[in-house]
């Protein structure tokens, strides 16, 4: 697992590497898999993952506690039917004894699938905290920048009458800001109380928010 882990952050897995690395005793180590199939969600979510995973392997942290896998439905249909799996993308944790609880099941729908959000899960059930590290995301400023662009430039061409600030147009692109932010920080779609097990779907913070 060491050597395919120094090539690949994840482990790309079919049946046979599936029922040899995870299924056999004995292990020393945890792996989490992303399962994967032709879902509208699934590029987003396997970015997510992938950013967890490189983080965990370019981190001086890094050592065979846990590996990432994916195992796409394509190439492993006989995983998801031992799993009698019949939703993806799903992310399990398979622990180094035992077979896997319900808390190994990330809580998708809940969560959400940014990276924080599952570097958080995995140190719950594994005790490896991982620092997630993005690469340098221009979309964002570069946006802004340009519609403060547009916006100076209009206010420019009609300083004489800035009436059209106020128009709804304006309030619409307000409105869309939320929107940018989701795109940029891809929040959670809501936060289950682990003491209570209520969900909520409104963010206690003015700083924050769930999608929508």
């Amino acid at each position: 697992m060491m050597e395919w882990a120094s090539k690949r952050s994840v482990i790309r897995m079919n049946a046979d590497k599936f029922r040899r690395f995870v299924k056999a005793p004995p292990r020393n180590y945890s792996v989490v898999i992303m399962f994967t199939a032709l879902q509208p969600q699934r590029q987003q979510a396997d970015e997510e993952f992938q950013v967890l995973a490189n983080s965990w392997r370019y981190s001086s942290a890094f050592t065979n506690k846990v590996f990432f896998a994916s195992v796409d439905f394509d190439e492993g249909s006989d995983v998801f039917q031992m799993l009698s799996m019949n939703s993806a993308p799903t992310f399990l944790h398979f622990p180094p004894k035992g077979k896997p609880r319900r808390s190994d099941t990330y809580e998708l729908q809940v969560r959400g699938f940014a990276a924080e959000q599952l570097a958080r899960w995995v140190a719950d059930r594994t005790d490896v905290q991982i620092r997630v590290i993005r690469p340098p995301n221009y979309a964002g400023p570069l946006l802004l920048g340009f519609l403060l662009a547009v916006i100076g430039g209009l206010a420019y061409l009609r300083r004489h009458n800035l009436e059209f600030l106020f128009n709804k147009n304006c309030f619409v692109l307000i409105m869309t800001s939320g929107q940018m932010w989701n795109h940029i920080r891809g929040p959670p779609y809501a936060h289950k109380n682990p003491s209570t097990g209520q969900v909520s779907y409104i963010h206690g913070s003015s700083q924050a928010q769930f999608l929508g």
